[in-house]
């Protein structure tokens, strides 16, 4: 039962993060990537078999996985930084709006 409930989720999950092909254009135009998670058609199992494609290769999995790990830092110090970025220009708008015109 809660398989049949996990998997529902994540059809319905992939369903709303599907983009519109004019959406996906806009996104690789401004944000141009050769990395494969970037792909719209990425494939997890694919991804993975490059990764390790022989039984020798997981030996390096700890290095892989330093490397992800190293990745997904630097994706979060970004995204905090447009976030406090964000923030902050909203705040700059609050305080634009309560000074006299006269001074703007």
């Amino acid at each position: 039962m809660m398989e049949e409930e996990e998997l529902e989720f994540v059809e319905e999950l992939e369903a709303v993060l599907q983009l519109t092909p004019e959406v996906q254009l806009a996104i690789e135009q401004v944000f141009p990537s050769q990395d494969p998670l970037d792909r719209a058609d990425f494939n997890a199992v694919e991804y993975i078999n490059t990764l390790f494609p022989t039984e020798q290769s997981l030996a390096n999995i700890d290095e892989v996985v330093n490397k992800i790990r190293l990745k997904i830092r630097r994706l979060d110090d970004n995204i905090r930084t447009v976030v406090r970025g964000q923030t902050n220009v909203g705040q700059d708008g609050r305080q634009m709006k309560r000074w006299p015109a006269s001074v703007l």
